[in-house]
């Protein structure tokens, strides 16, 4: 692996983590908009959810495709550490 394709694969690493936090973020923001369907403030923080994992996605899915012999698929496994995760929720809120 030389130099480039190394700041590339970090690159996608930290997208890939970042992705997958966005994911527990949107979860948080569809269960406040259940419990309260008419609160605006949690539909656009959704939205803005939506909006930024979409646009983090297509860099993913461009940064993959650069990479020849590569796989366009998320490879973080988002169990290793759960307390990380957990940690990043609570650091949120």
């Amino acid at each position: 692996m030389n130099e480039s394709e190394s700041v590339i694969a970090r690159r996608l690493a930290f997208l890939e983590r970042e992705l997958d936090r966005m994911g527990d973020a949107a979860d948080d923001a569809e269960h406040e908009l259940r419990l309260n369907p008419t609160d605006l403030q949690a539909r656009r923080r959704l939205e803005a959810i939506y909006a930024l994992a979409g646009k983090t996605w297509a860099e993913i899915k461009e940064l993959r495709a650069g990479q020849p012999g590569r796989h366009a698929v998320i490879h973080y496994d988002r169990h290793a550490d759960s307390s990380i995760s957990r940690a990043y929720r609570q650091a949120l809120g």
